[in-house]
């Protein structure tokens, strides 16, 4: 509005119709309207600017930030965040337990430990503490206290698929294998999608003796996460203790390079007591790669020794 009036007094200074009604624009208040609308322009212009300020970030923002940093696979960051939010909150048990879970991962156990505890102080029934203190007390050793927290996750939770496949893995601590393989059941009943309960169950049914059922698991492990290599590992182990060789030895080469593979047949002969075959495995594994696998060499040596120990 403005800068059209101003444009005009520019266009129309020549005229001298305009000169004679120039004091009739100026007595209508013109210039006053043209003040109260340069006013009101500024004033739009401070609210628009007002309303641009950034608002001063606060402890949920924070956490989302941690969170964000925690999908792109960057802990350390996800971290910085995590301490930022309860710096400003102290109370938010949510973030508590996720900087109780990443001192966990690292190995800084005490620290988890003081952040789950921190959390009941406030909020008795917060199931994720008492999991958390139950892979605080797993990770300690002390399997009663562990399990003790896991039940009480699943009184409070009774769909917490991890507390039972942590039980699981206290089991087979125990050597108690076929509860093991119960534990493991009821967390696949809840997650059925995940490669590493089938693969826990697949190493529950092989230390129990019952091959081919961890045979079953390991194939159905290695669907749901083909790029997994331990899985391959495990299944080549059981296909060997089925006698299937040839299928060993395609296992285990998903599972690393070709030497390796030839390493782990070998072993599997060596534990058969077949000596024979595990010394052309392992001559095998040499050929392969003769500078890198040392541990071949060592084997073969091992075959070697044990074949002439056999031999009458």
């Amino acid at each position: 509005m403005i800068a059209i009036a101003i444009s005009l007094i520019i266009g129309f200074t020549g005229c001298s119709w305009w000169k004679k009604d120039q004091g009739h624009l100026e007595g209508s208040g013109y210039n006053n309207r043209l003040e109260l609308q340069k006013e009101k322009a500024l004033a739009t212009n401070k609210e628009t600017d007002t309303s641009k300020k950034i608002p001063e970030p606060d402890a949920e923002q924070m956490e989302r930030l941690g969170d964000q940093y925690i999908r792109q696979g960057n802990p350390n960051m996800a971290f910085i965040y995590y301490d930022k939010a309860l710096r400003m909150d102290p109370k938010r048990s949510n973030v508590r337990y996720k900087r109780g879970s990443l001192f966990l991962s690292k190995g800084m156990i005490d620290e988890a430990a003081q952040e789950f505890d921190e959390i009941l102080k406030n909020d008795a029934k917060y199931v994720l503490a008492h999991e958390g203190k139950g892979r605080v007390a797993l990770a300690q050793g002390k399997l009663d206290e562990s399990k003790s927290e896991f039940e009480q996750a699943l009184k409070l939770n009774p769909d917490l698929w991890e507390a039972y496949s942590f039980i699981g893995v206290i089991c087979d601590r125990r050597q108690k294998f076929k509860e093991a393989v119960g534990y493991y059941h009821k967390a696949i009943a809840i997650n059925p999608k995940s490669a590493d309960l089938f693969n826990n169950l697949g190493m529950s049914y092989s230390l129990a003796g019952e091959y081919e059922k961890a045979l079953r698991a390991y194939i159905t492990s290695a669907k749901l996460e083909p790029e997994k290599n331990k899985i391959y590992n495990n299944m080549g182990l059981v296909l060997g203790k089925l006698g299937r060789y040839d299928e060993a030895l395609e296992a285990f080469k998903k599972a690393g390079d070709e030497a390796s593979a030839y390493n782990n047949l070998g072993c599997i002969y060596m534990a058969g007591k077949n000596y024979r075959a595990a010394i052309i495995a392992f001559q095998k594994a040499i050929e392969v790669n003769p500078k890198f696998y040392v541990k071949a060499n060592e084997n073969l040596k091992i075959a070697e020794a044990m074949m002439k120990a056999q031999t009458p």
